[in-house]
């Protein structure tokens, strides 16, 4: 799984977008609780402008992990891209919370 993950970082260092999600989802496939799975295909999935998608990953995340900032704020800037910016506020505001207690 490890080399799933890395194989999945360099091909979005590449941009390599849709190879990075192809990885990302064969990861989650096989470890449906991994949470930077979910992060880093979400993180992919913004880059191709597939913000819907992109929440509901961060949303996986969050639901496996609550106290997870990174989740959180990169679940906001998908809400921005949207034009959501309530929704943005509020998982920033949470982002903020929790990245205080780290």
């Amino acid at each position: 799984m490890k080399n799933l993950f890395k194989e999945g970082n360099k091909r979005y260092i590449r941009g390599d977008y849709k190879g990075a999600i192809k990885c990302f989802t064969k990861l989650i496939e096989k470890e449906p609780n991994n949470i930077y799975g979910y992060i880093n295909l979400g993180i992919a999935k913004m880059d191709i402008g597939d913000y819907n998608e992109a929440i509901d990953c961060f949303s996986k995340a969050i639901e496996l992990e609550p106290n997870n900032a990174d989740a959180y704020r990169n679940r906001a800037l998908a809400y921005y891209s949207l034009n959501k910016e309530d929704m943005a506020l509020i998982d920033y505001k949470k982002s903020g919370e929790l990245s205080l207690y780290k």
